[in-house]
């Protein structure tokens, strides 16, 4: 007998297709509102997000629910930006032209984790060059970070109710106790369940394993190559985002160690490259590296 998926709770990947000649988000500023967009959609849908990334042309969500519940979320998500962008640009057709769409993951953790990687690493597909925890337009730093947000961002509530409006562009009136950062955005990590994914994963050593197959599966497609002033641009984030450090110097042997391996299996960097990004000697390169 089959089962009806549309009247229980699967998981399931939804996105949209690339733009071959247009761009959905042009500037900064449609992604900070699209990110916004994000939280609101949450909040007024029945589903859990595990995660999703913003792409110029293009968006992917994992999600948790019912199949109607999911067509509701993605069809509300489309039609704001689609408003967005009518508004901003005078386009009434570019939504009308991305084609959704909703497949179910197959009820195992190995699937979920691989789709949930496959969707962080699109950045690293696209060729913008930088690992998946860097990448603000998503969820890629929501999990297994020791940065304290709290320290770092604005609750929302600490806004007058105009200013919230402004921030949101919209009257829905999102929990006062949403972070809201410097971008200008709501925090992911207010709404998605990251201690979900954080459990599939198990830790973050595995989490940045499957990251790292992922993107190398990309690399080899496209044979995206990084140069030394994008790849420092890389290992900057990465120090602030995941180490609250300013220099690899600070790092203790663990860490460094886990700086070097996450940057060779992210971006394939030889030992050479390695040494002078960091500052350190071919020899303790490669016996870190060991």
């Amino acid at each position: 007998m089959k089962t009806n998926h549309n009247s229980k709770s699967s998981y399931y990947h939804v996105y949209t297709k690339g733009l071959e000649k247009d761009t959905i988000f042009r500037e900064m500023a449609d992604y900070i509102v699209g990110m916004n967009y994000v939280a609101l959609v949450h909040y007024k849908s029945a589903l859990a997000i595990l995660a999703f990334v913003l792409m110029s042309n293009h968006f992917h969500f994992v999600v948790y629910g019912r199949k109607t519940d999911v067509h509701h979320f993605i069809d509300l998500y489309k039609g704001l930006i689609s408003r967005y962008i009518r508004n901003k640009y005078g386009d009434r057709k570019l939504l009308r032209r991305v084609k959704t769409g909703i497949a179910r993951i197959d009820d195992s953790d190995a699937r979920l984790v691989e789709i949930i990687a496959y969707v962080l690493n699109n950045p690293v597909k696209a060729g913008v060059n930088i690992i998946p925890q860097c990448y603000q337009w998503g969820t890629g730093n929501c999990y297994f970070s020791n940065i304290d947000i709290n320290s770092i961002c604005t609750p929302l509530g600490q806004f007058n109710r105009r200013r919230q409006i402004s921030l949101l562009r919209s009257n829905v009136k999102l929990p006062d106790n949403y972070l809201i950062n410097s971008y200008g955005f709501v925090e992911p990590c207010c709404f998605v369940d990251s201690k979900q994914v954080e459990r599939l994963f198990g830790r973050a050593r595995n989490m940045e394993y499957h990251l790292s197959v992922s993107s190398k599966r990309f690399r080899d497609d496209s044979q995206i190559v990084f140069s030394d002033s994008i790849l420092l641009i890389a290992l900057k984030e990465l120090l602030e985002k995941k180490y609250d450090s300013m220099s690899v110097s600070e790092l203790e042997d663990d860490s460094l160690k886990s700086v070097l391996k996450l940057l060779k299996r992210q971006f394939n960097c030889p030992p050479k490259q390695l040494a002078r990004l960091c500052g350190l000697s071919l020899s303790r390169v490669h016996a870190l590296l060991e």
